[in-house]
């Protein structure tokens, strides 16, 4: 998986751009980032330079099982071909460990990115990829300044109800607790009065045909959010079937990116708009810039990849303790 042209083009660009700044500076606010600076520095590191950027930098946010520079090697032509600036996290234990603790690398990057490119940033996330963005930007105001956009791709947002329940005799990775429905950190999240904090854009992305994050059909999608453009792919290429993973390359997705940062600045500014998306948008399974055959064996191989790696995660037996700050009205 993940072994070809890519992945030793896309393993030395991971290495072009790693950030060491400080970790905090007066404009920024929230709960005190609590990862030691040099973890949270080498989990930073941008493919494509957002130094001075002319265009919206992008920070792609991976979900659970992957590392960030994993998950980028299978959309990268498509990032190469939008050309704008990229940028990633490397969480701890592939993106598997307390999501408490993860939030805090995506809160440094975002702060990094912002510092390195001087404008706002637009953050692109699958799965719990998804989640983080909004986690960040509900306790860390300082980032509503800072983020323009944040596109999410089947997102855990409510949770999802697939998968053997998680329980002492059961153990799992500690995202996995927190992203079941009805899990400590996402009743609290979910308890918290906006769903789409700040003046910032949101669209959500989600198949009906999903395999891992579910409802995402009838009254309540787990991966839609009050508050943002809630887009079903079902509804813009209608009988397309699109997997778990694949919701990251769908040529959906990417039309929705590609349409939510072209409005700033525009009068019509704010999040994707399915009416814009250009009427090819369902003549290709995949973001422009990608090959249909490779991306299909990356993505059919991928799932292995996603659980090695979980079972080689460490597991607990009880989900994480929800921490005080995250218990109080978000600021």
């Amino acid at each position: 998986m993940l072994r070809s042209r890519k992945t030793r083009a896309g393993l030395a660009a991971l290495a072009i751009v790693v950030c060491f700044t400080s970790t905090a500076s007066a404009a920024d606010t929230g709960p005190k980032l609590t990862v030691p600076k040099q973890a949270l520095e080498a989990g930073f590191t941008c493919p494509i330079d957002p130094t001075d950027a002319t265009k919206t930098p992008a920070m792609f946010v991976t979900g659970t099982g992957v590392s960030g520079g994993e998950a980028y090697l299978i959309g990268e032509d498509a990032f190469v071909e939008y050309g704008h600036p990229v940028c990633i996290v490397n969480f701890p234990d592939f993106t598997t460990a307390d999501i408490q603790v993860s939030v805090e690398y995506l809160v440094y990057g975002l702060r990094q990115e912002y510092r390195l490119a001087g404008r706002k940033v637009a953050v692109f996330g699958i799965s719990q990829g998804g989640l983080l963005p909004r986690f960040a930007l509900t306790y860390w105001p300082d980032l509503r300044h800072k983020v323009s956009d944040v596109i999410a791709a089947a997102g855990t947002q409510h949770g999802t109800n697939v998968g053997t329940p998680c329980s002492a005799v059961a153990p799992c990775i500690p995202a996995g607790w927190q992203q079941a429905a009805g899990s400590k950190l996402l009743t609290t999240l979910n308890s918290q009065p906006d769903e789409t904090p700040g003046n910032v854009s949101y669209t959500t992305v989600r198949s009906t045909s999903d395999e891992t994050v579910q409802p995402q059909s009838g009254p309540s999608p787990t991966s839609s959010l009050e508050g943002a453009s809630n887009i079903l792919i079902q509804d813009v290429c209608p009988g397309r079937t699109t997997s778990h993973i694949g919701s990251a390359v769908d040529s959906v997705t990417f039309a929705a990116i590609a349409d939510a940062v072209a409005q700033k600045g525009k009068q019509a500014a704010g999040a994707a708009d399915t009416s814009r998306f250009p009427a090819d948008v369902c003549d290709h399974p995949y973001a422009p810039g990608l090959d249909e055959t490779e991306t299909t064996g990356f993505l059919t191989g991928s799932g292995t990849l996603v659980e090695s790696q979980i079972n080689a995660s460490p597991h607990v037996t009880a989900e994480p303790k929800v921490r005080k700050v995250f218990k109080k009205p978000a600021p």
